[in-house]
């Protein structure tokens, strides 16, 4: 009786692995990229960095920068340089709508707490809520920031604005907008996005000096890495599927994969083949872990059978 309980949590451990293996492993590829020069949502499969073709084109807006998914991965928004914010179904890549259309940078949509979509705006340095249902204007939720670029809710829930041109992030809250903390980054920095490490730390890119900049959760900066002849350095995002560090580079039109600890530089060129034009931002969809209903049923059957 013992040997076989212990071969059966043998068993079990193993098709726990497998599940786990699967749960990662994509079914279809799930990693989107912007390109202002293209103006064309390209798809790569998240684990191996293969070019899976276009996903979608600009409609409105020309001059892509920002790519977010909501949380059930089935809507996408795309910031641009002008004409405002496209946003697609993410499973077929169809338009649905453009928010804010019109002259002037809109850097990034972000689908909100409220249900609702924030926008950055250049046209009026602010972060500004729209109706997810009818696209029309509701509020401004944070103001008085210089260009603000793109954003992202942190693990405490507020919002973290970065500021393109005052080279820092603002924290407020993700409903009210109300001020939460505001940091600066280096001189000239350019600040472009926001990413946060699984123990809370805060990774922001900066275009100007072209460096990841690394923040303990009280905003101290502990270090900073960069990759191989990077010249515009933009997205950031830790991919759900292996958990390194994935950051966008427009001049060597690559992206470039880190490892979470050491911030060592893994990959130079993810991308195969690389896009050979300008890249942006980029966003991974979430994986569905796989159900265990398909599998327990095979192991009671093999234990049965001992």
């Amino acid at each position: 009786m013992i040997r076989s309980n212990t071969r059966f949590v043998r068993l079990l451990t193993l098709a726990l692995g497998v599940t786990l293996a699967i749960a990662v492993a994509p079914a279809s590829a799930g990693l989107f990229v912007s390109s202002d020069f293209f103006n064309v949502v390209a798809e790569y499969d998240p684990v191996t960095g293969s070019y899976a073709g276009p996903f979608t084109s600009s409609v409105n807006a020309i001059g892509q920068l920002g790519v977010k998914l909501n949380a059930a991965g089935d809507r996408m928004l795309v910031g641009a340089f002008n004409g405002g914010v496209d946003e697609f179904d993410a499973n077929t890549g169809a338009y649905i709508k453009t928010y804010n259309p019109g002259p002037g940078t809109q850097w990034a949509g972000l689908y909100a707490p409220t249900g609702n979509v924030y926008i950055s705006s250049w046209n009026t340095d602010d972060v500004r809520e729209y109706d997810a249902n009818t696209g029309a204007f509701i509020r401004v939720v944070a103001s008085t920031l210089d260009l603000p670029s793109d954003m992202r809710i942190g693990p405490n829930g507020n919002l973290y604005i970065c500021s393109y041109g005052g080279a820092y992030v603002r924290e407020v809250d993700a409903i009210s907008g109300a001020l939460v903390n505001q940091w600066s980054q280096p001189v000239l920095s350019r600040t472009n996005d926001i990413e946060f490490l699984p123990n809370g730390e805060a990774l922001v890119t900066a275009l100007g000096s072209n460096k990841v900049f690394h923040y303990d959760t009280s905003y101290n900066l502990l270090g900073m890495f960069a990759g191989t002849g990077w010249g515009n350095t933009h997205g950031i995002e830790i991919s759900p599927y292996d958990g390194n560090i994935y950051v966008i580079d427009g001049i060597t039109s690559q992206m470039h994969a880190f490892d979470p600890v050491s911030f060592t530089e893994l990959d130079s060129s993810f991308l195969n083949p690389g896009p050979g034009g300008k890249i942006v931002d980029l966003a991974f969809r979430i994986p569905e872990p796989m159900s265990l209903g398909l599998l327990l049923p095979a192991l009671i059957l093999m234990r049965r059978r001992r």
